[in-house]
């Protein structure tokens, strides 16, 4: 397959592993029924043993897709790093092996990052499907994106996004590659601590598959650990840049949850809110007594996160020591 001969209005970066054929080819049909056309595909191969699908993708007669084959397994992040710096494309799309786009995904998302130059990712909304193509859950990200929720959870569907090649100014490779699992998240605080906006389109644009052999039992808890090490990241590091804590209080949880306590004492806001919770919530994992602390908190937090996110905490597994 020869590279294109223009450079393209978007790459779309995908990977895949041991999806099941027809849910390749389901996904690469998607992207080639775009109503927006002007698009080059980049599919990385993180398994050179799938010879089936490997086999499937050299005989599409379309000149915009390029396969790599990987030599062994390194993961998606590396994956998408490698189809990354590959893209010639204005915009980067992100797609996943086992979801479907919309017809006009790119063409929505294209138009919406044209129209507002000040943004720098736009996602989508999707419906999540099960093994099938059966819908299970309509309107998986029904609410509008909230940068402060950000602190408490990724909201933001990664399979949906498109940036600006222009990201990789900022940083090149644009994912962290110590992140196999939540590599979108520690992207978004990222790039949100450094003043760039992320939109979501209310508009369901792609259909997400969920199943439960997506990930395995034995990876949930390194996932959650990611998750985590991301999220006290981001927190740390948005309290040192607005001055609450010093930068030796940045691995101590205690003294984050007192300062940011303090802080919104004297000027509350909708981000310390949030943090106050999430900081709680991750010392309530590993010593009980901060739960019932949360909900004597003197800032009123438990009135003032959605009712969901005290239930969370309050039934969250109790873990046997605290990760710094």
């Amino acid at each position: 397959m020869s590279p294109i001969a223009h450079k393209p209005k978007v790459s779309i970066v995908m990977s895949f592993f041991d999806e099941p054929l027809q849910w390749i080819r389901l996904a690469i049909d998607s992207i080639l029924a775009q109503t927006l056309q002007d698009f080059e595909l980049l599919l990385i191969c993180d398994n050179p043993e799938h010879d089936e699908a490997i086999r499937y993708v050299r005989n599409i007669a379309d000149r915009r897709i390029r396969l790599t084959i990987n030599a062994a397994n390194i993961g998606p992040t590396k994956s998408f790093n490698i189809a990354i710096a590959q893209a010639q494309g204005e915009y980067i799309a992100r797609m996943d092996a086992d979801d479907i786009c919309l017809a006009e995904r790119l063409e929505k998302q294209v138009a919406y990052l044209e129209r507002h130059p000040e943004v720098s990712v736009c996602a989508t909304n999707t419906h999540s499907i099960d093994g099938k193509g059966k819908i299970i859950r309509r309107n998986r990200y029904d609410k509008k994106h909230d940068r402060a929720l950000m602190f408490i959870s990724n909201n933001i569907a990664h399979p949906t996004v498109m940036f600006r090649q222009s990201l990789l100014d900022i940083r090149k490779p644009l994912y962290n590659e110590e992140f196999i699992y939540s590599q979108d998240y520690e992207l978004w605080q990222h790039l949100l601590l450094r003043g760039h906006l992320i939109h979501t389109l209310d508009e369901v644009l792609l259909l997400y598959r969920k199943t439960e052999e997506q990930i395995s039992s034995a990876q949930k808890p390194l996932q959650t650990e990611l998750f985590e090490k991301a999220q006290k990241s981001f927190i740390s590091e948005w309290l040192s840049n607005h001055g609450i804590i010093r930068h030796e209080d940045r691995e101590d949880i205690h003294m984050m949850l007192k300062k940011a306590s303090c802080a919104y004492r004297s000027v509350p806001s909708k981000e310390l809110t949030h943090i106050i919770y999430a900081l709680y919530l991750s010392l309530g994992r590993h010593e009980l007594k901060y739960r019932f602390k949360y909900l004597w908190d003197s800032n009123l937090i438990v009135f003032r996160v959605r009712f969901i996110f005290t239930l969370r905490l309050l039934c969250a597994k109790k873990r046997p020591s605290l990760h710094k």
